[in-house]
Parts: structure tokens; C-alpha cells; sequence
């Protein structure tokens, strides 16, 4: 995390991140003890001259990653977890987005302090947005106080070991470890997570791209999911029928991210209709987006909206978890998206395992006609950044980290997939239906280009 006195308004650091570095500091220098009442939000605001936005958002990130407790009516307060740690654990600084991930540290910590006793260890993680992640990690990098690790999505580690920030993770261990490793990776990953014919990236989730369908409603219908492009808009056309839209509240029949609102999963999510009709983003030499096949993706999506009006028009400015949403909530019938999107779609709907495997279903995306369908693969990996100070320990623990054997039952309970293929000995089809079919997307899936 970096060293902050004050905050200075001309960082290209938000405000509520240089924030919550000061406040951490503080605590870790032992100004503010386990237990200790930190300044109001209101003092916060009148001691740093800012506005109350920032400092509301750095205190309930530290609050979410327990270093604060805030109980209302009496202020907030260092939280006990802060002392719990032994003084002679290793600290392991990471920095990632998603802070759903802590409880998966929490386990790796444990297995690796149970087998390592005189090599024990912590971790410090600090969960930033995900729109501001790269800016944060390139700050810090070039102040000299760059996080030993980082969660990344897979399609910047190459620009990240371009840049000179990584280890190659031949480097960090033997070649023979190297090489039984990178043979449990789906090829897609090996070529995510390389550059210049180097492994970079520790790849830990995998997703892929496909089209979420309510089962129970299209066994109501007597639909089949749609496989090309045609099924989708004979299916979806029947959604829209006013009075089958009524029976089932519809907004709409199809929900996907279709603008720059929605970042990289426009981009994720759309990719399979551009390949399955002859179409690339690049070739060895130059762009070659501007081609018949990406014309004719394009122009099938944007006539789903203006011309079959099976997707409204807010699709450009939906954000990348609005599809899910809509479709959990019951608002359209389909929706394009990711495997990660599991999760959400449950908390939001509510549904236990149970109610989730019958009530819902996913295919790969609809091919372009006469064509072979195809999915983005994607996921997340573990770089060791070049400032880390006990880079082949760090290794040490992250393989721990990524083994299906560790971590294999909590990545079910989160509808987790893995980037390693022997992880699917551990799921069974009626346990684990959305993961078993997923891996099999996954396997023959592409990564998005980088």
C-alpha cells in the first residue's frame, strides 16, 4: 500500500484510496490500537479537507477487510483481528478486486501454517474497484511499493511482464515443477498467461462466456435453448409475445452488456459471435476488425435491439453486472454472460443449489448459421510482482493456493471454476451440474484477445 502523509489532491491516487493507506498506517505504526475509537467521519473530513464521499468509502473497505469495526451510535474502531496475528508471521501483500477471494486466502493460510510452522504466514490484502485496479498497481509499482502479489484478470498479465513488473515463474522454482504445472493448465490459460514463451500469470479462476436460459420456463413453453442465431431469435421472439410476457412478468425476452458501460465483459461476452462468423480482432500482423464476419456479428446484435426489439435499447449503458441481475430477478428470460456470474445471479434470486440447478440452465453462446459455436475463456491469475522481497516463498504458498486438492471444495461451494483439469475429478454431475458443464466450455474456449 502506499505511504501517505497527506492527501494530495493532484495524485492520480482516489482520494478515499490515499485514505485508507493513512489510516492503515496509522494503525500498523500503533498510533491506533485493537480497540482504540478512530476519528468520526466528520473530523475525518475536517482533518484532511475532503468530502465525505471518500472517507465513507475508505472506511467501510476497512471495515469489509476487518481492520475496522463500525458500530452505530458509537463511532468506529480498530478492529481485535488487527493483534490476532504472530508477530513472527510472514506478512504476504496482495492487492485484488475481488473481496469474495479473502475466505480462500483464509484457507490457504491456515493449510499452509499447519504444515509450515516455522515459515508461517499472513496475508494483507487490500481490495480495490476493479475500475481503478490498473492505475493503482501502476502507482504503486512506480513508488517503489508495489504489492508482493495481484490478482489480474489473465489478459493483462503479458502487458504486465512486457512492462518489466513480473516474474517469470520459471524463475521462481524447478522446471520440472514448472512444466507438470503448466500440463494441468487448458491450453487457453497457457496462452493467456505467457509472453515471449514465458509463464507469467499463476492462473487461479477460470469462467467462460455463455447464454444463461430459465430451464423452468422454457419447459413450460416446450422450447429447446437456442443453438445458432436463428433459435435465438425464434426463442426470443416468443418471449416477446405480450401475452407470454405477462405470464412470466417479462421486461424483455434477452439482457447482455452491449456498450463501453459494461468494460470488458462487452467485449467478453460479444467476442463469440464475431468468431463464429469468420471474424478476429487480430492476425500475426496488424487489426483486422473491420472484416465481413465482425460486420455481420455486429449487425445481428444491434437488429436484436432496433429492429426484433428483443433487447431494449439501455443495453449499451448496462454495467457488467446488469444482465445477471435482470435475469435473476426474473426481468428477461436470457441473458449472455459468464460462469462467475453464478453466484451473483443466486444471491440476488435468493435460490438455493436446489431451486438454482432447476430453475436455470446455460449453452454456449448461439453460432453464427452453419457455423461452430464458441465461448470466451477467462479468468484471473496470481503475479509476483519484481519489488516482492521473498519471491520463492511467495511461490511456494501460491501453489498451495492453486491446488484443486486445497482449495477444490470451497471453489464448489462458490460455483468456482478452475483453470487446472484436474479439478473435474472432484465434481459430479448432479452435485455440480453448472461447474461440470462449464469445464467443458471451458476446455475448447478461447481467450479474448490482449
Amino acid at each position: 500500500m502506499c505511504p501517505v502523509t497527506s492527501i494530495d489532491r493532484d495524485s492520480p491516487v482516489p482520494i478515499y484510496y490515499q485514505l485508507k493507506a493513512l489510516i492503515q498506517e496509522q494503525i500498523e505504526s500503533g498510533l491506533w490500537r485493537p480497540g482504540d475509537r478512530i476519528p468520526t467521519e466528520q473530523e475525518l473530513c475536517r482533518l484532511y479537507s475532503i468530502s465525505r464521499s471518500p472517507v465513507r468509502q475508505a472506511l467501510n473497505q476497512l471495515a469489509h477487510e476487518g481492520v475496522l469495526v463500525r458500530r452505530p451510535g458509537s463511532g468506529t474502531f480498530v478492529s481485535d483481528r488487527v493483534s490476532k496475528g504472530h508477530s513472527s508471521d510472514v506478512p504476504i501483500r496482495m492487492m485484488c478486486s475481488d473481496a469474495r477471494w479473502s475466505k480462500v486466502l483464509d484457507h490457504v493460510c491456515r493449510v499452509w501454517n499447519e504444515e509450515h510452522c516455522d515459515r508461517r504466514i499472513s496475508f494483507e490484502v487490500n481490495v480495490v474497484s476493479h475500475s481503478q485496479f490498473y492505475n493503482l498497481l501502476s502507482t504503486a509499482v512506480g513508488s517503489g511499493v508495489a504489492p508482493d502479489v495481484a490478482m489480474v484478470d489473465c489478459v493483462w498479465v503479458a502487458g504486465l511482464a512486457q512492462s518489466g513488473f513480473l516474474y517469470a515463474l520459471e524463475d521462481l522454482g524447478s522446471s520440472k515443477n514448472h512444466t507438470e504445472f503448466e500440463k494441468d493448465l487448458y491450453p487457453a490459460f497457457v496462452a493467456a498467461n505467457c509472453f515471449n514463451g514465458r509463464l507469467y500469470g499463476l492462473p487461479v479462476k477460470a469462467d467462460t462466456s455463455l447464454l444463461w436460459y430459465r430451464k423452468d420456463w422454457f419447459v413450460q413453453e416446450g422450447l429447446n435453448p437456442p443453438r445458432d442465431w436463428d433459435d435465438l431469435l425464434d426463442v426470443a421472439t416468443h418471449f416477446l409475445q405480450p401475452h407470454v410476457r405477462r405470464r412470466y412478468g417479462l421486461a424483455h425476452p434477452l439482457a447482455f452488456p452491449g456498450g463501453r458501460a459494461g468494460g470488458e465483459a462487452t467485449v467478453y461476452n460479444l467476442m463469440p459471435f464475431v468468431w463464429s462468423a469468420g471474424g478476429e480482432v487480430f492476425d500475426a500482423e496488424s487489426v483486422v476488425l473491420d472484416a465481413p464476419g465482425t460486420r455481420r456479428a455486429l449487425q445481428f446484435l444491434r437488429a436484436l435491439v432496433t429492429h426484433h426489439r428483443v433487447s431494449p435499447s439501455e443495453v449499451v449503458g448496462y454495467r457488467e453486472d446488469t444482465a445477471p441481475r435482470l435475469f435473476a430477478s426474473g426481468k428477461v428470460a436470457m441473458a449472455l454472460g459468464g460462469s462467475y456470474e453464478g453466484e451473483i445471479i443466486r444471491d440476488v434470486s435468493g435460490w438455493g443449489e436446489e431451486e438454482f440447478a432447476a430453475r436455470v440452465g446455460c449453452v454456449v453462446p448461439p453460432a453464427a448459421p452453419g457455423n461452430y459455436p464458441v465461448s470466451t475463456a477467462g479468468g484471473t491469475s496470481y503475479v509476483i510482482l519484481r519489488q516482492c522481497r521473498r519471491p520463492a516463498l511467495l511461490m511456494d504458498v501460491l501453489k498451495i493456493a492453486t491446488n484443486p486438492d486445497v482449495v477444490g471444495d470451497l471453489y464448489r461451494s462458490m460455483l468456482q471454476s478452475s483453470p487446472r483439469p484436474s479439478f473435474n475429478t472432484l465434481l459430479t454431475p448432479d452435485a455440480e451440474p453448472l461447474l461440470m458443464w462449464t469445464s467443458h466450455m471451458i476446455a475448447s474456449g478461447r481467450a479474448r484477445p490482449s
